[in-house]
């Protein structure tokens, strides 16, 4: 696979299609969650238009809550990640943020979607992953206990394993990283995509495509370089000619195939 001006000609398709998707939705005022995500993924591939910036900063701290923090812990680790890339990467200004993230934590580790819910995988991932600053032991403890009784289960879903990589430490002293890189190289779809697992009824999607990729990337140097230039192919191949990728809610499966792919693009080029 080419991984130059052929697939520079797809960020540029999605990076057109998501800049409007984010000038429209906020004046459509649409949720945090949904143009923190799609916010974060263009920044992060340098494809954020230059003239959203003023407009995406009033729009995220407008919506943000007296005493800090969105309306869920996932949305206020997008809103974060977008902040902190737009403000020239300066992640001060948020203690309020911080402060309100470790307070909805969980008394054993992680967060979940809401205060009614429990500590889950993909939300402890995001949080730590994009605002480490609210990161501690008791975090990653939880999410390496929780990721490896999950790895004991009959069924294990691919998605928890890329989220898992994307959060746990490099010097981390565990063997979990390596065992899950080795998981999900052997979990992969013949077609080079990820789904919920291997040969599940619906197939690849980008949602867990990316979020593999992504978590897979921050780990190349362990990982068969084949399986991730596998899973961009299929990516490659899938997107669609508005620059979409097809998913049940667009915006977010795009999203999450646009940060895999970014993420994986760069973490070949470091090898």
């Amino acid at each position: 696979m080419e991984a130059g001006s052929a697939w520079e000609e797809r960020l540029r398709d999605c990076a057109g299609t998501v800049n409007v998707f984010l000038a429209s939705g906020t004046e459509r005022k649409i949720e945090c969650v949904r143009v923190g995500r799609a916010g974060y993924c263009l920044s992060a591939a340098f494809l954020l238009d230059k003239s959203l910036l003023s407009k995406l900063i009033g729009y995220m701290l407008e919506r943000r809550f007296d005493g800090g923090g969105w309306a869920d812990p996932e949305e206020t680790a997008w809103s974060l990640g977008l902040l902190s890339q737009m403000i020239n990467g300066n992640r001060g200004g948020f203690e309020e943020d911080h402060a309100w993230l470790s307070e909805v934590r969980f008394p054993c580790g992680g967060w979940g979607h809401h205060s009614r819910d429990q500590a889950r995988i993909p939300a402890t991932a995001l949080v730590i992953a994009l605002v480490p600053e609210v990161a501690t032991e008791v975090d990653w403890a939880w999410l390496r206990n929780e990721w490896g009784r999950d790895l004991e289960r009959p069924v294990k879903l691919s998605y928890k394993g890329g989220f898992y990589l994307l959060a746990e430490k490099r010097d981390a002293e565990t063997t979990l990283p390596d065992t899950t890189i080795r998981f999900l190289e052997q979990d992969q779809n013949d077609d080079g995509g990820f789904g919920p697992w291997k040969d599940h009824p619906i197939g690849s999607d980008p949602w867990s495509t990316g979020v593999v990729l992504w978590g897979l990337s921050r780990w190349i140097d362990r990982v068969d370089r084949s399986v991730v230039e596998r899973a961009l192919d299929w990516l490659e191949k899938t997107q669609l000619p508005s620059g979409y990728w097809p998913y049940h809610y667009l915006d977010e499966g795009t999203s999450y195939a646009l940060i895999g792919a970014v993420s994986a693009l760069k973490a070949l080029q470091r090898l």
